[in-house]
């Protein structure tokens, strides 16, 4: 039987909610600390790439805009975007400033656990919000940006990688890791999946998310990308290696270690979309004033 973890986070925030939506086609053609869990062995002495990823200038500096955000999108990474301003949620398990989301549309792949978008959220509005978190994870990411290791992974989750939105599951692991600047900040990308249980590393889940804050510190950018590889299995509905649930879970920190090795060893190329297309589309970012 599938053991599941319950997670202890109390916040939970709607990313999709939107009041001014405005479809666009550009003329190319086109989750607190995430919660911890218990129970889990620990996993030490992990691999971890900390050097800064130096990005080649897209071949147009932007080709369209989302009230403050602009950026270059590759015609064969996405055909348009959507551009949404969503109201601020001030009470509840919901709590978030007003921010700017764009969805990619014709995004490379589909039918993933999450749609491809970018958000922009107002630093000092989601500190008044959340006076208990943000500054902690704002301190937590502006020292990664400034060269700062990053945590040591491990199975427990008792680390993890600064990361907007807020998601009631835990970021069961965290691969590719690389410092990247963007136009109007700097900020950190890497491979991750949410859960909230014992789940195999799968490319319906998996996703490219960059982290990232504004030279300014107003602005926190949030990337979520979905990508593939072909050494992972199409989802999560089974354990790997036709072994039951029970000894998959058992055998946790061997799998997760084993699969973050394994992704930290693929190619750019190797992945669907490519690392080098997302890298290039959140260097792009630039925060108008």
């Amino acid at each position: 039987m599938k053991r599941i973890i319950y997670p202890i986070l109390a916040l939970s925030i709607a990313m999709f909610a939107c009041s001014v939506p405005t479809t666009v086609t550009p003329q190319l053609p086109v989750v607190t600390e995430p919660p911890v869990a218990t129970q889990l062995p620990v996993v030490t002495n992990m691999p971890v790439v900390t050097n800064t990823l130096v990005v080649t200038e897209p071949p147009v500096p932007t080709n369209f805009t989302c009230n403050k955000l602009a950026l270059y999108l590759d015609p064969a990474l996405a055909s348009g975007y959507n551009c949404e301003t969503v109201p601020e949620s001030a009470e509840g398990m919901e709590v978030y400033p007003q921010y700017t989301n764009l969805t990619l549309q014709g995004y490379v792949l589909s039918d993933k656990f999450f749609t491809p978008h970018i958000s922009i959220y107002p630093v000092q509005r989601y500190s008044e919000l959340l006076p208990d978190f943000m500054p902690g994870r704002v301190s937590d990411l502006q020292a990664l940006i400034g060269g700062s290791p990053a945590p040591v992974f491990t199975a427990s989750f008792s680390s993890s990688l600064p990361f907007l939105p807020v998601f009631n599951a835990a970021q069961i692991f965290f691969a590719g890791y690389q410092v990247v600047p963007c136009k109007s900040g700097s900020g950190i990308r890497f491979l991750t999946e949410y859960a909230q249980d014992y789940a195999p590393v799968n490319n319906t889940d998996l996703f490219y998310t960059y982290q990232g804050l504004t030279s300014d510190g107003q602005y926190w950018v949030s990337a979520i990308l979905p990508i593939n590889n072909p050494i992972l299995p199409a989802n999560a509905d089974n354990p790997p290696g036709g072994v039951s649930w029970e000894e998959f879970s058992n055998n946790f920190e061997p799998y997760i270690t084993n699969m973050i090795n394994q992704l930290n060893s693929q190619t750019s190329d190797s992945y669907t979309p490519t690392l080098t297309s997302l890298d290039a589309l959140v260097a792009s970012i630039t925060i108008q004033p």
